[in-house]
């Protein structure tokens, strides 16, 4: 009787330390990490979609030719497991779901269009797992009340792509009058609510005007914007509208009647209107991959090895979107590796309490907020005319960067 009591507890105790185990994510290392990548690959998001999907794809194959993710002793292969979420909120979700019941993937990278990741962010609340959001979310998402605990936004918000370009317009270009032109969903609001917060600060005049989601000509808010004579217009727009808001302003003439600051341009974008649509156009980009020039070597010395190693992967320069996705993805890896677990908030503590990691745009720093603080937030840059090319790709020159930590909204402002 003894004997079997004793037997009971021994048993009741090693079952109760592989569950402790189990729950540190320790319990056993898996043979493989499945991460899901799921982007916008088709639908209005979908100029972009597929360069997200080639430089998480690239940090994957650059992971397994080193042998995998360290962990528990071993070195870990890693799997994507791709899904198109056709730039809509309810095919993000149910793909979502399928990766993460069906396909048991252990991660998320993903989300080409705001408004889904700050639906998957709410869905990380239900089925808790690390979530990398490569595109620029709403910035509402960020609130404490609202992110989720394994969130994190390697592309920030709008509110700073707004922010920073009329801080820039002010205290660089020394212009006065701004008529503000965005689309109406949360990008374009995002945009608006920095810019808004940055022209009070520095006491620019606004004018302000948004088109419709599905707005195709823009002609009628074009020729309003010529009418009110601003100093500068500021694009917001984002996907097919970017391309067809600078394809339309170029055939009206635009930039002839005021100055053009598209807020944030991408390889994908520039490549996708006339070298004359582009030329003389003042922009913010995430990163650029031609950093030539650029008064910080190291910079540029980092930038220069991505930018190798992926045009020899596609043939083809990566747009900043690329870049941006390859190092959430390696950050993701990064963190499975500092908590030497797959569990979903392990990993999201160890990446907040070594909070600093590598990037091509300089060193960063996850906040509190689960965004990152760049050494250089946000590049300018100016649009190249046909006879300053060199090449397909050479669309802009870098003039400038935005540092500093103003164009992030502040962590009071989010309840931390």
């Amino acid at each position: 009787m003894k004997k079997g009591l004793l037997r009971m507890t021994v048993g009741l105790g090693a079952l109760a330390l592989v569950l402790a185990l189990a729950g540190t994510g320790l319990a056993e290392t898996p043979s493989k990490i499945k991460i899901g990548l799921m982007f916008g690959m088709t639908g209005p998001a979908s100029p972009i979609g597929p360069v997200q999907l080639k430089g998480a794809e690239l940090a994957i194959k650059e992971i397994n030719a080193a042998g995998g993710v360290n962990l528990g002793g071993k070195k870990i292969p890693v799997e994507a497991v791709i899904k198109d979420d056709e730039t809509k909120t309810d095919v993000a979700l149910r793909r979502f779901r399928e990766l993460a019941h069906e396909e048991k993937v252990q991660a998320v990278v993903g989300s080409t269009f705001a408004p889904i990741a700050a639906a998957l962010n709410q869905e990380m609340k239900k089925t808790p797992m690390p979530y990398i959001a490569a595109c620029v979310s709403p910035v509402a998402m960020f609130n404490k009340a609202n992110l989720a605990p394994t969130t994190f936004g390697i592309h920030g918000t709008a509110y700073s792509i707004g922010y920073a370009g009329a801080a820039y317009i002010a205290t660089h270009l020394k212009l006065k009058k701004v008529y503000f032109f965005a689309p109406a969903y949360a990008f374009g609001w995002d945009q608006k609510a920095g810019a808004i917060d940055a022209m009070k600060k520095y006491g620019i005049e606004y004018e302000y005007a948004e088109a419709p989601v599905g707005t195709a000509d823009y002609t009628t808010y074009l020729q309003k914007i010529v009418e009110a004579k601003p100093d500068i217009v500021m694009m917001a727009h984002w996907g097919v509208d970017a391309i067809n808001v600078l394809k339309q302003a170029n055939e009206l003439g635009l930039g002839k009647k005021t100055k053009i600051w598209f807020n944030w341009m991408t390889n994908v974008f520039g490549s996708g209107v006339p070298p004359e649509a582009l030329e003389g156009v003042y922009s913010l980009m995430s990163w650029y991959w031609n950093l030539e020039g650029f008064q910080d070597a190291e910079v540029v010395k980092q930038g220069k090895a991505f930018v190798d190693d992926y045009t020899k992967a596609y043939g083809e320069p990566p747009d900043p979107y690329a870049g941006m996705t390859y190092v959430g993805t390696k950050e993701l890896v990064r963190g499975i590796e500092l908590a030497q677990s797959v569990d979903p908030k392990a990993i999201a503590a160890a990446m907040s309490s070594k909070p600093e990691f590598p990037t091509m745009k300089g060193p960063a720093t996850w906040r509190k907020d689960q965004q990152p603080l760049f050494k250089y937030g946000a590049f300018v840059v100016v649009g190249k005319g046909v006879a300053e090319r060199k090449s397909k790709w050479d669309l802009v020159k870098v003039i400038g960067a935005y540092t500093g930590d103003d164009y992030l909204p502040s962590l009071q402002s989010e309840g931390y």
